[in-house]
């Protein structure tokens, strides 16, 4: 999580991406179950990275029959911002067929999230996260898509290979542009027309990603993602969310969190570089560093996490911050169905030579100005002084 946070993300001499201090995740159905009580969660770090986490909430959704929902989120570039808000919908199309750049036929490949995308094509052994040419999915449907009723909206599961600071300066030295995907539309005359202009794509590791769609041509029957970037799409659709005002939401009351060293999941890398933690096998070491600065004590730190206010629990590579969030939810009725959703606030920062303030844990990233109590929980709380390995 918090990829989208990243701070100090370099793209040119002395020019850096902003961080966007927030996202949602909705967790996969039937994921997280309570225990005694409690839903039990835990944001580790298992990379040469730190995590500054300002607040967590744990958000259930109780949607009736028929119904799904998605998170409005993936790592924004250029057209609509993500708002982290839900889309209800019970309307979604798969492609009758889909086709990449080359002629392959890779149909099977976008109807499942299953971890097996469409191939990418040749990748740009210069640069992570770049290919050497462009990356086609065109996407044929058996309906007009803007036949139906409802907001249109892309959902798609899939995953990125990031880049880093360095690779963003090095492609900017070369003048080799990351161009994020953009969609498009087969127009009568059958050429291909932008919709969405570098949309953008999924933030990390596996999940889903939404992104709505402007009004469509009508009778349009045929789509078509366009990047140069590592993007990897395993399941494509187009949904049309629609209001659902008998859906119930409420918060989980944050009961308990704690900052714990427990050393670092054991990172399995699968086809297509699909990133996997296994918290199950951890190892107390690994080739990773601390950022200098005073990192979140070890112990309670539910202070620190309760609401969104710049008092910020920090950890390092091989720490995990611990949630447990009560489950006082009642009884769903027949046919109803509950959907996880974690929202965060914070960001993140990773030692690359090129990242802004990469050397050091500070300075401190804050939304706004901090006031006198942050001063005071951050002199309570973050007095754990590490640094190098």
């Amino acid at each position: 999580m918090l990829g989208v946070g990243g701070i100090g993300y370099a793209v040119g001499p002395g020019e850096y991406a902003p961080p966007r201090p927030w996202e949602n995740l909705l967790l996969p159905a039937g994921l997280a179950r309570p225990t005694d009580g409690r839903y039990r969660l835990k944001l580790s770090e298992p990379m040469e990275e730190a995590l500054y986490l300002d607040s967590a909430r744990l958000r259930a959704y109780d949607l009736p029959p028929g119904w799904q929902l998605v998170l409005d989120e993936r790592m924004g570039i250029l057209g609509p911002q993500p708002s982290g808000e839900p889309r209800y919908y019970r309307r979604a199309l798969l492609p009758a067929r889909a086709v990449n750049e080359r002629g392959e036929d890779v149909t099977t490949a976008v109807l499942a999230a299953d971890g097996k995308a469409a191939p990418v094509g040749e990748l740009d052994h210069r640069f992570i996260g770049r290919l050497k040419g462009r990356h086609l999915l065109e996407l044929q449907f058996d309906r007009p898509l803007d036949a139906v009723p409802g907001s249109p909206m892309l959902v798609i599961d899939g995953w990125v290979e990031y880049p880093y600071s360095q690779t963003g300066f090095a492609a900017w030295q070369a003048k080799a542009s990351f161009d994020a995907p953009t969609l498009e539309v087969r127009g009568a005359d059958g050429s291909w027309q932008p919709l969405l202009e570098q949309f953008g794509y999924p933030a990390g590791m596996p999940r889903r990603m939404t992104v709505p769609l402007p009004t469509l041509p009508a009778g349009i029957r045929a789509l078509r993602l366009n990047t140069n970037m590592e993007v990897y799409w395993d399941r494509v659709a187009v949904a049309w969310s629609e209001p659902l005002p008998e859906a119930d939401s409420r918060l989980l009351p944050l009961t308990n969190a704690r900052v714990a060293k427990t050393g670092f999941a054991r990172r399995i890398t699968h086809d297509q570089r699909r990133p996997e933690y296994d918290y199950a096998r951890r190892s107390p070491f690994w080739d990773a560093r601390y950022m200098p600065g005073n990192y979140t004590n070890l112990g309670p730190a539910r202070e620190l996490v309760a609401g969104t206010d710049n008092a910020l629990a920090i950890i390092g590579a091989g720490e995990e911050i611990h949630l447990e969030f009560a489950a006082e939810l009642p009884p769903l009725p027949a046919g109803w169905s509950r959907r996880l959703v974690l929202e965060t606030n914070g960001w993140a920062k990773d030692m690359d030579l090129f990242t802004k303030d990469g050397e050091t844990l500070g300075p401190l990233p804050f939304t706004g100005e901090p006031e006198e109590q942050v001063s005071r929980l951050h002199r309570h709380y973050n007095q754990r002084y590490q640094a190098g390995r």
